[in-house]
């Protein structure tokens, strides 16, 4: 679970789930700071974190010895309606590129790509322990 709580600071928020905290917040002509990334942007790094650490578990996983994975996203919400997210996936090692194509296809299902492409129902969360 995920608490949101704001901070004095206009739009910025402190997200934790009880072990980690991080911030979110909105740009100035919002009326936010700009100290911290926006939601989407939290949406997108998650989507890009997930890619690259399945990426990387499908390489040990494999024993394909590689020096880095970067993966960059983005998202077009210019239409709600038909919401895009892009997504570009770079293996850096001494892997043949057909095998890293290979394992690039593959990491499309990752587990938040699978919870993105998914239907989805929001629910009210019943009270619980706070964190």
């Amino acid at each position: 679970m995920i608490k949101a709580t704001s901070m004095g600071d206009n739009y910025i928020t402190e997200l934790t789930n009880g072990k980690h905290t991080f911030y979110a917040d909105t740009i100035e002509h919002e009326g936010g700071s700009d100290m911290y990334a926006r939601p989407t942007e939290i949406l997108a790094s998650a989507y890009a974190a997930c890619t690259n650490i399945t990426t990387r578990m499908v390489l040990d996983r494999e024993g394909l010895k590689y020096d880095k994975v970067t993966v960059y996203t983005d998202i077009d919400r210019t239409d709600l309606n038909n919401v895009k997210f892009f997504i570009r996936t770079e293996i850096e090692g001494d892997i043949p590129q057909e095998k890293k194509d290979e394992i690039i296809e593959r990491v499309k299902r990752c587990p938040v790509c699978r919870i993105l492409k998914a239907e989805k129902e929001f629910l009210p969360l019943e009270e619980t322990e706070d964190i």
